[in-house]
């Protein structure tokens, strides 16, 4: 299957000169596909971003109204959250971001 949205979890952390680790690390994603790609790096904690709707029951909405360049293609062929497949919605089953 070509052109999978993808969203990945991660932890941004900054390195100094020698590549050790250099101040708090940060949370955040990156979400993706063979055209596009984005990240956030905003939060400090995991749960944050579970807040905000980062898991397997809010990810099209999330993506809907965070995201609307991934949005078609996640609605169409589904999402690659962290490594688990989620099959799209059926029609109607995803709220509008408006």
């Amino acid at each position: 299957m070509s052109n999978i949205v993808s969203v990945q979890f991660t932890r941004f952390q900054d390195l100094d000169d020698h590549g050790n680790p250099d101040g708090d690390p940060a949370y955040g994603y990156r979400i993706y596909d063979d055209y596009e790609q984005n990240y956030n790096n905003c939060y400090e904690f995991i749960e944050e971003m579970e807040e905000d709707g980062l898991t397997r029951e809010g990810i099209f909405d999330f993506i809907a109204g965070n995201h609307d360049t991934f949005d078609l293609t996640a609605r169409e062929k589904g999402v690659n959250l962290n490594g688990a497949w989620i099959e799209p919605p059926k029609d109607g089953d995803i709220d509008d971001p408006e």
